[in-house]
């Protein structure tokens, strides 16, 4: 105890330091001078007397004191966690965040820096072990804190250098719990999977890691429930099956393993989506690709949101099958809304081919997304035609629910063409705005929404109309005048 309190003694002067920078007895940029200053002259004696009476008032200052310098023995798992726990026992309640841990990870970094990873290591698994146990008594627990705790439990493991056999207790845990039938430890398997990629770091660990899994594969996939059964068991059992085919099937690519990974592509490419596409990939790799082809067409018509496989074909196709990649094309911009695949698809198609695809795509817009109507007329050169669509829309009464419920009155569709179509007809589109505007500002008050106004207002004024702005400007001034707010955000306009 003597030896802890001379080296007490030497290296806590730093404190009183920083209490006197706190209050501003000293300025920051001389605090090293400072500290140096106060290690030569302090005695031991008053330092001794000041951390004393420090301690005693300061009770944040004591326990990080006494869990630097007091000699730190081990403890079980079971200690650690039951001390853990006490803390959710407390009179009060934790209503949206759980108790501080803070003692718990000042211990766990005094024996890592005094270099006992492994009793740091276990510290943290019992931190996360009792965060899941009492997650019903704190409400808003998204995890972070078990994630930066189970990050710090695998990086004490590694800072052990442990070797394979020494390390295979830890994968043990850490597999077992990714695959826990308890659904609060099922909240966090992803992380704890995460971890293992972590901790197997070798050749070694990885095979290790798939051993594990293999005994503890699905003999398959069960059927999807059908839509009158509801939401059960058999969801739950596919669900878990392809959860762990996906993770061997990773394992396997991780390990160049071929040849197997094949294999359970081929056995289930039609039940996951993600390794139909993968499947398709490796058959183009490794030049197979007409039963690559076959494999993503099949995809294609098996599930939906297809768009990754689609790009793959259309790919697949640009040299083999025109017509096909014309037609992919053509459904991956309807799909997606990217104009990429509409430019790829105009350079494929003869001029008559190419005006028959531009009026079926008007046809399909027309009524039912004017974005990309007024987006197809911009790209086809008919200004005339995006500029009909915008104020059409921007006059007409909102028929969606978004629009309505942000009282929107064609004011945004108006903006965000301006820069396109406005010198089309400039006079309309600002007879427009003055029609649109008057009604949105009375619509509701605060400041966000008057200050929307006076962006709309300088949108207006770029368009040319001085003399009408000004009186439109003076018309809202006036009938607004008993909002003081607007006329506070109005001098804005005036800048």
């Amino acid at each position: 105890m003597q030896a802890a309190f001379s080296r007490l003694v030497w290296e806590v002067p730093i404190i009183a330091v920083l209490l006197e920078l706190s209050e501003g007895d000293i300025a920051l940029e001389d605090k090293s001078e400072a500290v140096e200053r106060i290690l030569s002259d302090a005695h031991p004696e008053e330092l001794r007397d000041f951390l004393l009476n420090e301690c005693e008032r300061n009770t944040d200052l004591r326990r990080r004191l006494l869990t630097r310098f007091e000699e730190q023995d081990t403890q079980s798992l079971y200690d650690y966690k039951k001390k853990m726990s006490q803390r959710y026992r407390a009179p009060h309640t934790y209503r949206y965040n759980g108790p501080s841990f803070d003692e718990f990870h000042d211990l766990a970094e005094t024996h890592r820096e005094q270099g006992n990873p492994l009793e740091t290591a276990t510290i943290y698994r019992a931190m996360t072990e009792v965060r899941i146990e009492n997650m019903d008594m704190v409400q808003d627990y998204y995890g972070e804190d078990f994630e930066t705790e189970l990050d710090a439990f695998v990086e004490c493991i590694l800072e052990a250098d442990l070797d394979h056999e020494e390390k295979r207790e830890y994968i043990d845990y850490l597999f077992e719990r990714w695959g826990s039938d308890d659904s609060a430890v099922g909240t966090f398997s992803g992380q704890y999977e995460d971890a293992l990629w972590e901790l197997c770091t070798d050749e070694v660990g990885l095979r290790y890691w798939r051993d594990l899994l293999e005994d503890d594969l699905p003999t398959g996939i069960p059927e999807p429930s059908k839509p009158d059964d509801g939401i059960g068991s058999f969801d739950t059992r596919r669900y878990e099956a392809e959860r762990h085919i996906e993770l061997y099937a990773d394992l396997l690519d991780a390990l160049d393993e071929t040849e197997t990974l094949r294999d359970v592509y081929e056995e289930y490419y039609l039940d996951i989506r993600e390794f139909c596409v993968r499947y398709a990939r490796l058959l183009a790799d490794e030049s197979d690709v007409d039963r690559a082809i076959e494999v993503a067409e099949e995809g294609l018509n098996a599930f939906s949101n297809v768009g990754v496989l689609r790009r793959f074909l259309i790919d697949i196709y640009a040299d083999r099958d025109p017509e096909r990649h014309k037609k992919l094309l053509r459904e991956q911009f309807l799909q997606s809304g990217n104009w990429e695949y509409y430019e790829q698809l105009r350079s494929r198609c003869s001029d008559d081919e190419w005006e028959d695809v531009v009026g079926e795509f008007e046809a399909r817009f027309e009524g039912s997304n004017v974005h990309r109507l007024v987006g197809l007329y911009l790209r086809e050169g008919r200004t005339a035609g995006a500029f009909e669509a915008v104020i059409e829309t921007a006059r007409d009464d909102p028929d969606d629910a978004f629009r309505r419920a942000v009282g929107d009155k064609g004011l945004a569709i108006l903006s965000e063409y301006r820069g396109d179509i406005a010198d089309y007809d400039p006079e309309t589109y600002y007879e427009v705005y003055e029609e649109r505007l008057e009604p949105f500002l009375a619509d509701t008050t605060g400041r966000d929404h008057y200050q929307a106004v006076v962006e709309y207002l300088e949108e207006m004024r770029e368009l040319g109309f001085d003399d009408e702005f000004e009186a439109f400007v003076a018309h809202l001034k006036q009938k607004h005048s008993n909002r003081p707010a607007f006329l506070d955000e109005m001098e804005e306009l005036d800048t």
